[in-house]
């Protein structure tokens, strides 16, 4: 029952991709698809790897879910579709690109703040280092899109 509760919000909160009028009806599914996607992706991999429990599942996934769309939209705002994994629609600078990850460390910061109020200190360590790879993976895109 939680699951199709996780489901129906994440996809609801993506619903306004569905409306975009810059995307034509098949763009629209496929972004409303893959954004929905990529959010239950990633909260699975979190489940999973931090062990929640049912009531830490149900504190951890409104955080999560306005952590990954402020993250989107900062990516979005420097060409970045993540749902996409196309590269970037302008290549980014030292200086935009600098402005970037601070922007996202700040993000990330302020969800790893409200976390830590309601993980275990095991798994906060974990959740550290998931990051840590998704903030590799991140970098190693954007080197590429260079």
């Amino acid at each position: 029952m939680k699951n199709i509760l996780l489901l129906a919000l994440f996809t609801l909160t993506f619903c306004e991709l569905a409306f975009s009028d810059t995307a034509s009806v098949v763009e629209k599914n496929s972004l409303h698809e893959n954004a929905s996607a990529a959010l239950e992706d990633m909260f699975a991999e979190t489940k999973a790897r931090l062990d929640l429990t049912d009531e830490q599942v149900e504190q951890v996934t409104p955080i999560l879910q306005s952590s990954f769309e402020s993250r989107r939209a900062i990516l979005l705002k420097y060409g970045i579709d993540i749902e996409s994994r196309k590269p970037p629609s302008q290549k980014l600078g030292f200086r935009k690109a600098r402005t970037l990850v601070k922007e996202l460390d700040k993000v990330r910061a302020s969800t790893s703040k409200k976390l830590d109020d309601i993980l275990t200190k095991e798994q906060m360590s974990e959740y550290v280092t998931m990051q840590n790879e998704r903030k590799k993976k991140m970098r190693k895109r954007l080197l590429a899109s260079r």
